[in-house]
């Protein structure tokens, strides 16, 4: 990967240079930075805000409401390692997290409840159906709310920064199903 960087880079520099583009190639050398440190504050302040948001939600009990949604779902996508409160604490708090589009704090509600169900795995020495579901689910990128993409939408210019947003849905939607129904049938193989 490192030889495909470095040479794309001295291929895009030659290029520049072959059509006088220096000028452009200097500002954007040294605009980027600005624009990186830009997108960097928006997206950590996005971090921080529905990570208390996530934090309050866990604090004050909130979770239990979404037991009403969640657990019946659950209880049919995972099966019975569903009866483990500690596993359903951390799958539930990763959906929440991914559905309102925080990869950061999903990625470690989701690593908690891999360890979680890891622990209940009968044959550790392979990943079980649930865990391998988890990854399915995770990988799909379903999200309600995708706060980053908006705030990067929204910082880079774009004029109606929801345009993607049905797309979005309906391909994370049909990635899960997919995902679970192949896992389905190669599980009864």
């Amino acid at each position: 990967m490192a030889r495909i960087w470095k040479w794309s880079v001295v291929v895009f520099l030659l290029i520049g240079l072959c059509r006088h583009q220096e000028e452009a190639m200097m500002t954007a050398l040294m605009d980027t930075p600005f624009m990186v440190w830009d997108l960097l504050l928006n997206v950590l302040l996005a971090a921080c805000l529905w990570g208390g948001f996530l934090n309050i939600i866990q604090k004050t009990g909130f979770m239990n409401y979404f037991s009403i949604i969640f657990k019946p779902l659950f209880r049919v996508i995972y099966g019975p390692v569903m009866k483990h409160d500690d596993v359903y604490t951390y799958l539930s708090s990763n959906v929440i997290a991914n559905l309102l589009g925080l990869g950061t704090l999903a990625t470690l509600s989701g690593i908690k409840a891999f360890q979680k169900l890891q622990e209940y795995n009968p044959h550790p020495q392979r990943p079980s159906r649930e865990m391998l579901t988890l990854v399915i689910i995770n990988t799909a990128g379903l999200c309600l709310f995708p706060s980053t993409l908006f705030m990067i939408r929204k910082q880079m210019g774009s004029q109606n920064i929801y345009a993607f947003y049905p797309y979005m849905l309906v391909i994370g939607i049909t990635i899960i199903i997919i995902g679970l129904i192949i896992q389905r049938v190669i599980d009864h193989e």
